[in-house]
């Protein structure tokens, strides 16, 4: 039986699927996956405007922090009010890329962090089986896995800690040098000016808040070495989850 034309392109066609439907599985299962969230936090008398932060994978695709805390200006030092940001599993982070305005200084930040992977993935694989991942999500199911928190502290200074239940691990502390932005940096349909685009990255942050901050309110703190009582913190919120059922670890 011969074959015509569109019986020979429905066939390559199917070809073509297969093969790419075999790659996207080999490739997905190229690296191990993981529920992770990544949340942006601020000492609430230092603000901060988040231009962009998020993770390098090493398949080249990129993860995207919460930073809605920190450009509304309710932010906290190391405090993660957010839940994941994940639809679903991803590859653990190689860098995390990260630029900022500081209100208080009146400087731009742009850094690329070389994040240690060897280290991220025995954490991981520790809290799993130590049964130390957090509750993340309960939309749509239950969402459980372990949290990065970037804190941007005065004077350019930059944590990242990886948290679980009963778990917090620094993964890196850097001190910035201030850089000018670059065109790119500000935003490009308007044509603003670095001094335009810092009044308007600040414009919901209220008068009087800046009034007070002006004036050098809290301006000797030093948040880069505050610890940030996160296990004290959320010892009380664990126990009721392990009553409830919701974790499994066990002190």
């Amino acid at each position: 039986m011969k074959l015509n034309k569109l019986n020979k392109y429905y066939i390559v066609l199917a070809v073509i699927l297969v093969i790419a439907s075999i790659y996207r599985k080999t490739a997905y299962k190229g690296g191990e996956r993981y529920n992770y969230s990544i949340t942006i936090t601020a000492p609430i008398t230092f603000p901060i405007y988040v231009k962009e932060a998020y993770f390098l994978l090493p398949d080249g695709e990129l993860e995207g922090a919460n930073i809605e805390s920190t450009n509304n200006f309710n932010s906290a030092w190391g405090i993660d009010y957010g839940s994941s940001n994940h639809a679903s599993s991803a590859r653990l982070p190689s860098q995390f890329f990260l630029k900022y305005f500081s209100y208080r200084d009146k400087k731009f930040y742009s850094h690329k962090f070389e994040l240690p992977q060897n280290e991220i993935l025995n954490i991981f694989k520790t809290a799993d089986r130590n049964n130390q991942s957090l509750i993340l999500s309960q939309f749509a199911g239950l969402k459980k896995g372990l949290s990065f928190v970037v804190g941007i502290a005065n004077n350019g200074y930059v944590v990242v800690w990886l948290r679980g239940v009963f778990l917090e691990k620094e993964l890196l502390r850097a001190k910035l040098k201030s850089v000018e932005p670059k065109a790119s940096d500000l935003d490009d349909e308007k044509n603003l000016t670095r001094d335009e685009y810092f009044k308007q990255a600040f414009e919901n942050l209220s008068d009087s808040l800046k009034m007070v901050y002006d004036k050098g309110f809290d301006d000797k703190a030093n948040y880069v070495d505050t610890p940030s009582r996160y296990i004290e913190l959320n010892t009380e919120l664990w126990e009721n989850q392990q009553k409830k059922g919701l974790i499994d670890f066990k002190k």
